[in-house]
């Protein structure tokens, strides 16, 4: 019978041959050094023997062209030829590549196994610090190092990319933009008004958007809104909800797919018609792409972790969060704004490295009480302005009880202004039109 290895006894990833080409190009082609210093450093290759070699070419590139001969005289010099397996290896090592034609490719593959190594290194110290007993907040910090030290490999990969493919890229985002125009369709995810899709163009991969009301107006009602229409879309959204029961959120979304009113289906006050009308919507609503959380007590890293796992698996397109000011740093801040400031700025850089949008609902200050909200009173902090590039106010004017009022107070991409929104409360369900629900409301 074959014995499975455990995990310590197993070799640790690398890849010894693309390191043998990389190398082998910088030996062959002298200014093929500046195209991998931004993705690999001397300690990313495996074997003592690679980072010798090229920390050597490195210092040999600051004096001079680096080439088989240049190399071998320093490694000479430093008495470290025969310790790298002498002229022979270094010759050999030229033969194992024709050119440095993707020698970025092979430094990225280098980068990965060396991630790859330190991930099971870091991995092991918080094991062994769990088994001696360690403090939890110890062990939660030591967490945070590891995940930092690691995301700083791949922030260090990216070397840059030159104009012309940024060019390149940004013509075929407007060609697309342009054709989703031309479908009557917005260039990202529609929101499903029309108006604020004109002046948007949807929400849009790489944004962070802000939702933010007092309690009660209807933020998650409006949440629940904008993951519906996505989801008709056929794009896949990620719901967080840090207050609500994710059961909790389905009954407001079956009330608005089957007409049957919120209070009935939260009371249990059900008629034979009524369950009829909901296991229809049941049926609309089941196969939709849209993943539920149960978010409460979960920190931001959690949060980013299995966001990053469903958009690794094609399973998240669409980050909505409730609420804000409910999602749990990384670490302990005194300063309750440095830690709301921490949450903001990492659901930005979450939007921008998987290349998605966010919508974070946020709440609004006492402030905002009887007026039309400001910036200046968003909850807790002031980084959520700086870090969003959408800010959507919503407010209820005093003329109607089924109108909303959704402000655009930021918009990085175009103008700002107000947009009038009709509701049916019963049913959750809104529109730009005013005679829409009418009818509906006379019945309530």
């Amino acid at each position: 019978m074959k014995r499975t290895p455990k995990p310590y006894e197993k070799i640790p990833p690398q890849a010894l041959d693309i390191e043998a080409a990389t190398l082998g190009a910088l030996l062959l082609e002298a200014d093929a050094l500046e195209n991998v210093l931004g993705i690999i450093d001397t300690p990313c290759f495996y074997l003592e023997t690679h980072r010798k070699i090229f920390e050597t070419i490195k210092a040999v590139s600051d004096k001079m062209p680096t080439d088989l001969l240049t190399v071998t005289r320093e490694l000479k010099d430093l008495k470290l030829l025969d310790e790298v397996g002498g002229p022979g290896y270094l010759t050999q090592l030229t033969r194992k590549v024709a050119s440095a034609a993707h020698i970025e490719s092979h430094a990225r593959i280098i980068a990965e196994m060396y991630y790859k190594r330190e991930s099971l290194t870091k991995a092991s110290e918080i094991i062994s610090m769990c088994y001696e007993g360690q403090d939890v907040d110890l062990i939660s910090q030591q967490w945070k190092l590891a995940s930092d030290g690691l995301e700083d490999i791949f922030t260090v990969a990216d070397s840059g990319s030159h104009i012309s493919l940024v060019l390149k890229n940004t013509l075929l985002e407007i060609e697309q933009d342009c054709a989703r125009l031309k479908e009557k369709q917005s260039p990202g995810i529609p929101c499903g008004f029309p108006s604020l899709d004109m002046s948007t163009g949807g929400w849009r991969d790489g944004d962070l958007s802000i939702l933010a009301a007092r309690p009660g107006v209807g933020k998650s009602s409006f949440a629940l809104h904008f993951a519906l229409r996505a989801a008709y879309d056929r794009r896949w959204v990620n719901i967080f909800s840090f207050e609500m029961r994710k059961e909790d959120l389905m009954r407001i979304k079956l009330a608005t797919v089957s007409l049957v009113y919120r209070s009935k289906i939260r009371d249990g006050q059900l008629n034979e018609s009524d369950w009829k009308q909901i296991n229809v919507a049941a049926g609309n609503l089941e196969n939709l792409p849209i993943i539920y959380s149960d978010a409460a007590g979960m920190t931001i890293e959690q949060v980013y972790a299995i966001v990053r796992n469903n958009h690794k698996h094609g399973r998240c397109d669409f980050v909505i969060l409730d609420y804000l000011q409910l999602v749990k740093p990384g670490r302990k801040v005194a300063i309750r704004e440095q830690e709301v400031s921490e949450v903001s700025r990492a659901l930005k850089i979450l939007a921008l490295s998987l290349n998605i949008p966010v919508l974070a609902l946020s709440q609004l200050n006492r402030g905002a009480d009887g007026e039309t909200p400001k910036l200046s009173q968003l909850r807790e902090s002031g980084a959520i302005e700086q870090d969003a590039d959408n800010v959507i106010f919503l407010h209820r004017p005093e003329d109607d009880v089924h109108k909303i009022r959704l402000t655009l107070a930021k918009h990085r991409r175009g103008q700002l202004g107000d947009l009038d929104i009709y509701s049916n409360n019963q049913f959750t369900r809104f529109s730009e039109d005013p005679g829409k629900f009418k009818q509906e409301n006379n019945n309530t």
